[in-house]
């Protein structure tokens, strides 16, 4: 960026001007001398330019923002939001020629999907695009991991549809992929403009910047009311989880003793956009559903009596049901600020089902603990945006924490099952397609180990920590209990040679047997952190944790755990 910067020439004052402007708010930045300089490029060109220089299709954001008559770099952005968001409702309205080639049951599905993930794609281009347009220099912190997560979650929707057409062959899946073409790069390039922001503000040296973004003194006042909590969260929220005698506004009963009798009943009953905390306590008893928690049940508590007691149980597949992996879900959540506790969920597809999800979670700022996610492969589907998870456990085979969510998983049990025969086992498959986007599954204080019917196979079934689903997979493992049950590679190819240098896997301070790296693979993927780097990935600064999961009444380690 530095060199973007020195190239300015005669406009290098206004464009450093207009640079700073997206990130302290100011909105009308003009110059009398925004006219042609010398090489004939006039100083709003310039501006697109160097905002266009760190992104991967120039052409096409410099198509996109010329459009634009504005000098102000804030709002060339949004115009860059709001070019993605016309470009996917066009491939929606022109979604119909794709419909046309449909051949089966399983291309119906990814249609589906696509109608469905595309929507959401537009909506957090929408959210990106007003808290853009709301942008002040006292919330740059906030604004700015919010703006990457939300980015980024736009980014996955459209890659999800693509990759439910993977599953299937057929010609619908190429027609698909040369609609969304262009809106993935326009997107894409909405990601990498404002993820390229904190870094030209690094190269600019503007002081008391760094100190305001890095405090946690900062983070609380940017974050939080006068009361210290978050403004998404009420002051009743935050006891729901601590004070055990608590009226739901909901209960759900198999034996009839509370409201309804069905999970998916008693979601009826929360308003569309629920601004407040909705609370259903679900009774002890195995839930036979597929519940969706949809984008307009923002808010939703889910409360059962204990993970072994409350279980929420499907069996759709893949294989069985011939539907999509996106589409197979016993619980998918999709609404903002999702909290569970105390629940099972349980997909009992089995190893001949093959993908079969037992919770699919895409809303953002979700919260689980005290949970247990039980299947086989792609038991979790951790699909986009913010994802905390504490003193759960999750167990399955192949992929069975998988998805491309920014998500941490502390003092939780990862247990591996036995495979179907001629089997290897995998843990996490991040599926990170594009190099900016702001997203990494971290295990933290974990154990990772095998069930019993496991340990005498694990020879023959290998177990790996984890494998890149897309080129850009991030995966952190670090302060973890890790058994005797992980091959010594740690680490195995998914698609060829796809990831195999560009993914980051990172182990750090680490105990047990199987903690040992000097067996490692050699791929250019493999990284070496020490606990400094690895701060990085803690609940405070990966997740933001300390401006909203205290007030969950959930536990969190917000940093490292000391003495390991």
């Amino acid at each position: 960026m530095a060199n973007n910067v020195a190239i300015i020439g005669i406009c290098s004052v206004f464009l450093v001007a207009l640079v700073v402007a997206v990130a302290v708010g100011v909105n009308h930045i003009k110059s009398k001398n925004d006219a042609p300089t010398s090489n004939g490029v006039s100083c709003s060109n310039k501006a697109v330019q160097v905002l266009c220089e760190s992104v991967n299709y120039k052409e096409t954001c410099e198509e996109s923002l010329s459009k634009s008559n504005s000098t102000d770099t804030k709002e060339l952005i949004r115009t860059g939001f709001q070019a993605a968001m016309t470009e996917i409702k066009e491939v929606l309205s022109k979604s119909e020629t794709v419909q046309e080639l449909q051949t089966d049951e399983g291309t119906k599905d990814a249609f589906k999907v696509c109608q469905e993930v595309l929507g959401y794609a537009i909506d957090d281009l929408e959210s990106s695009f007003i808290t853009l347009g709301e942008y002040e220099m006292s919330k740059i912190d906030d604004y700015l991991m919010n703006l990457k997560v939300w980015l980024s979650g736009s980014v996955t929707s459209q890659q999800t549809c693509l990759d439910s057409y993977v599953e299937k062959s057929g010609p619908a899946a190429e027609k698909m992929r040369s609609l969304m073409n262009k809106s993935q790069e326009l997107t894409s390039n909405a990601l990498h403009m404002v993820a390229g922001i904190s870094s030209i503000l690094k190269d600019l040296s503007i002081p008391g910047l760094e100190g305001l973004e890095n405090s946690g003194i900062a983070r609380k006042l940017l974050s939080e009311s006068e009361s210290g909590f978050p403004d998404w969260m009420s002051s009743g929220d935050r006891r729901l989880l601590q004070v055990p005698d608590f009226t739901p506004n909901v209960t759900v009963a198999k034996d009839g003793s509370g409201d309804y009798n069905s999970i998916n009943l008693a979601l009826g009953e929360v308003p569309k956009k629920n601004p407040t905390r909705f609370v259903i306590h679900i009774k002890a008893g195995v839930y036979k559903e597929n519940v969706n928690i949809t984008k307009t049940m923002t808010n939703v508590m889910l409360i059962g009596e204990s993970p072994t007691k409350t279980i929420i149980s499907g069996s759709l597949s893949s294989e069985f049901t011939k539907i999509t992996t996106f589409h197979t879900a016993t619980v998918a959540v999709n609404g903002k600020n999702f909290i569970a506790k105390n629940i099972g969920f349980e997909n009992t597809a089995g190893t001949e089902g093959h993908q079969a999800v037992a919770l699919r979670s895409s809303g953002d700022l979700a919260a689980y603990y005290n949970c247990h996610f039980n299947g086989y492969q792609d038991t979790l589907y951790a699909n986009k945006a913010r994802q905390y998870y504490r003193d759960c456990t999750v167990s399955g085979t192949v992929d069975f924490i998988f998805g491309d969510a920014r998500s941490l998983f502390q003092n939780c049990q990862i247990i591996v099952k036995k495979p179907a025969p001629n089997q290897n086992c995998i843990v996490a498959a991040h599926g990170r397609a594009d190099q900016k986007s702001y997203s990494a599954i971290v295990l933290h204080n974990c154990t990772i180990s095998g069930e019993k019917d496991y340990i005498p196979v694990k020879d023959k079934n290998k177990s790996y920590l984890g494998r890149p689903w897309k080129p850009y997979a991030i995966t952190i493992i670090m302060q973890s209990q890790i058994d005797d049950i992980i091959a010594p590679e740690g680490y195995t190819p998914m698609n060829g040679t796809v990831g195999l240098d560009t993914s980051f896997y990172a182990e750090i301070g680490n105990r047990g047997p199987g903690a040992k790296t000097d067996g490692r693979v050699k791929w250019g993927g493999i990284k070496h952190l020490n606990l400094e780097a690895a701060k990085e990935y803690t609940p405070r600064i990966f997740l933001q944790s300390d401006t909203w999961i205290p007030e969950t009444g959930i536990p969190c380690i917000q940093g490292l755990v000391q003495g390991l």
